[in-house]
């Protein structure tokens, strides 16, 4: 009897130790929320030595979630609405693959497309992009190869380009992203288009800048976008940033990268040219969330209560 026990114990020890084992989650999604916060401090308007204030909304707190397939073939994030009877603002990007070594990315009606050039040129719809041979070589595989909307959007990030509000959903900390000092841009000529006329553009030129461990000194892009190195303290990395977003509008910002969170905080101004007013406000991310899944949730609501939301 003893034997048989020990021999069942023996057959059975294998089947034990499977149903301890902790189960490895096959992972074919990551979930991300992230909330932002918006504080409008208000604006004043401007009358040659005398200005008008007019009181802001206050803090505005923003939910968006993302849900990232592992293939990337189809990326969608949600931004929730703060009455919950109302449906989420949804936007869904997705690909196609073209000949000559170029990817177009799609988004409500709306294309970015981006072909790999020859001596590490990326041409972005109509604007060039020179890069050096480690960025080119690791956006080739990311962007062309992998399909990767968010590398194509980190590598974007400044936003100045006319696709930047296509991506602009994308262009928050979905994942942690560090940036690697490796890799550089050197140069870029964009075309903007002119929101008074239908078929003129504006031609700008941008040098970037870096010191000896490859940090960002400067963004130079003439009367358009100029971002300027100000200080490295122990928890921010700061920049100041000029940007003529258009003809008709400027804003003047102060960038704070968190060194340990990766958030971006933004203090500035937008100033209205043609009526002298400027909106004063403060953004900073204030979460991440990220989950790793093996079924796409079937709908927001049960999403959310997934992040504990």
């Amino acid at each position: 009897m003893k034997k048989l026990i020990v021999i069942i114990f023996i057959i059975c020890l294998p089947l034990f130790f499977y149903i301890l084992k902790p189960q490895k989650i096959n992972i074919k999604y990551k979930l991300a929320l992230v909330e932002e916060i918006d504080i409008d401090k208000g604006s004043y308007r401007y009358y040659n030595e005398d200005s008008t204030y007019t009181k802001g909304e206050g803090t505005i707190r923003n939910i968006f979630t993302g849900i990232f397939p592992k293939l990337n073939d189809t990326v969608t994030i949600y931004k929730l609405n703060t009455d919950k009877s109302e449906k989420p603002e949804k936007f869904t990007f997705w690909f196609k693959k073209n000949k000559a070594q170029s990817i177009t990315f799609f988004c409500s009606g709306e294309e970015v497309k981006v072909t790999f050039g020859n001596k590490n040129d990326i041409i972005v719809n109509s604007d060039k992009y020179v890069v050096n041979n480690e960025y080119y070589n690791f956006l080739k595989q990311k962007v062309f190869i992998e399909a990767s909307i968010l590398d194509l959007t980190f590598f974007l990030k400044d936003g100045y380009g006319d696709y930047s509000q296509i991506l602009g959903p994308l262009n928050k900390n979905w994942r942690n992203q560090k940036d690697n000092n490796t890799h550089k841009i050197i140069s870029a000529t964009i075309k903007n288009k002119n929101n008074q006329t239908d078929d003129q553009y504006f031609n700008y030129n941008f040098i970037y800048k870096y010191d000896e461990n490859g940090v960002l000194k400067s963004i130079e892009g003439e009367n358009r976008y100029n971002k300027n190195f100000i200080n490295n303290t122990g928890k921010y990395i700061q920049y100041s940033i000029l940007n003529g977003e258009n003809e008709r509008n400027l804003t003047e910002q102060i960038s704070y990268k968190n060194k340990k969170s990766l958030f971006d905080s933004i203090v500035g101004n937008t100033e209205q040219l043609s009526i002298s007013k400027k909106t004063y406000y403060t953004r900073y991310q204030s979460k991440l969330k990220i989950l790793e899944v093996d079924k796409k949730p079937k709908t927001v609501a049960e999403m959310i209560k997934m992040f504990g939301n």
